[in-house]
């Protein structure tokens, strides 16, 4: 593909839609229709036409301004790229439309009408295009420029001219320009919709854009000790193109280098399992002096003696009689191969348990049912019948306890 391409498809997009751009320019501006509404979109995307009020289109800042200087046009109070200028012609352009209009000339009245507009329009191209740069500049980290120092000047220049937008646009907000359009209704919709709506976006995009200018600056400010470093060493190679640097270890002094970082503290074991090593571990061996045996000069202790202890004697605890009740009614239980009744049994020998109730005694049987390790020799089995009025639970009327193994 021509290196050419990009600029050949703008040139014929452009022939193609060369009486549109001749209407908007003769006219001012141009209203979308049907038949040129796709013309428009594509002039609107190559950034050759801006939207305007009443579903109008009108020919870009940068556009018109090209061709006024090939056509040797001239427009009342030409502004430069200076946004400053630009906002004073606005002031003044307003100024002498409401004079034009007090004092009812009609047709200088009209005039600065469509100049205002033009100017809204060129002010507000002129901070779009001045952001977009600015922008993709900030982006490439002025890749343009190769050296530090020329970097650090770029980004002082464009700190500068962002604060200084910044500053305009925040004294441009307290004007009273949009209170003395008041009254001209295109004028007021052409200064709400291309100017006044976009404001907010401009002033927060040209704060990030300085934020990140200042961090850059500080950046470039850390690494420019370092970069003059790199260059006097650079310096010294052209200089010296022979020039090879010493073998630090035959040194009388070591050099300041070595010094700047903490050395490594290392601790290597030699791989005695490793062949490689074998010749190197034999010679050190070898070198090694003679082992003399060693002969302890120290006094010798004593034997130790036997200390007669006389024995703790061991506490045993005594069961409570409703525990050898409980203990009495398992092993029994565990003998029998049809089962004991809990409650059964406790009728019968209810002197064994220190007087509990009934109740008591089922719970206990229950809870050691619960407690006791899987596969202790007995099994226990509920006697049980569900309660309608709650659902998933069951009343526990008995538990036969016989010869198994519990809990599996």
């Amino acid at each position: 593909m021509s290196k050419h391409s990009g600029v050949s498809q703008i040139l014929k997009a452009l022939h193609e839609s060369s009486d549109i751009i001749a209407d908007a320019f003769e006219r001012g501006s141009i209203e979308v229709t049907e038949d040129k509404a796709k013309s428009i979109m594509k002039l609107s995307q190559l950034r050759i036409l801006t939207p305007d009020i009443h579903n109008t289109y009108q020919l870009r800042h940068s556009m018109r301004k090209f061709l006024n200087t090939v056509l040797n046009t001239s427009r009342l109070m030409e502004a430069g790229t200076d946004l400053g200028r630009t906002f004073s012609r606005l002031d003044e352009l307003v100024t002498r439309h409401n004079n034009a209009f007090m004092e009812g000339r009609e047709d200088d009245k009209n005039l600065y009408e469509e100049e205002i507009r033009e100017s809204i329009n060129d002010i507000a191209g002129d901070i779009e295009d001045e952001l977009l740069r600015i922008s993709r500049l900030v982006e490439g980290k002025f890749a343009t420029v190769t050296t530090l120092p020329e970097k650090v000047k770029e980004n002082e220049w464009y700190l500068k001219r962002t604060e200084t937008i910044l500053a305009l646009l925040e004294t441009f907000s307290f004007s009273d320009i949009e209170d003395r359009l008041r009254g001209h209704r295109d004028l007021e919709l052409a200064f709400n919709l291309l100017l006044k709506s976009k404001m907010g976006y401009f002033l927060v995009t040209l704060k990030s854009i300085s934020e990140k200018l200042r961090e850059f600056l500080y950046a470039f400010r850390n690494i420019e000790a370092r970069a003059k470093l790199l260059r006097s060493f650079a310096n010294h190679l052209n200089k010296n193109p022979a020039w090879q640097p010493k073998e630090w270890d035959e040194q009388p002094s070591l050099p300041d280098w070595i010094t700047i970082a903490a050395p490594l503290n290392m601790m290597a074991n030699p791989n005695i399992n490793s062949s490689e090593n074998e010749e190197v571990l034999s010679e050190i061996a070898s070198n090694l002096p003679e082992f003399k045996e060693f002969v302890y000069s120290g006094k010798k202790r004593e034997a130790g003696k036997l200390i007669a202890i006389e024995e703790t004697p061991v506490q045993k605890k005594e069961l409570s009689g409703l525990q050898i009740a409980v203990e009495t009614f398992i092993a029994s239980a565990a003998q029998s191969e049809s089962g004991l009744s809990a409650r059964e049994w406790w009728a019968v020998n209810r002197n064994m348990n220190d007087m509990s109730s009934e109740e008591y005694w089922v719970r206990r049987i229950l809870s050691e049912r619960q407690n006791r390790k899987p596969g202790t020799g007995w099994q226990a089995d509920l006697v049980s019948a569900p309660v309608s009025e709650l659902d998933g639970n069951v009343i526990v009327r008995d538990i036969i306890v016989s010869k198994g193994l519990l809990n599996v």
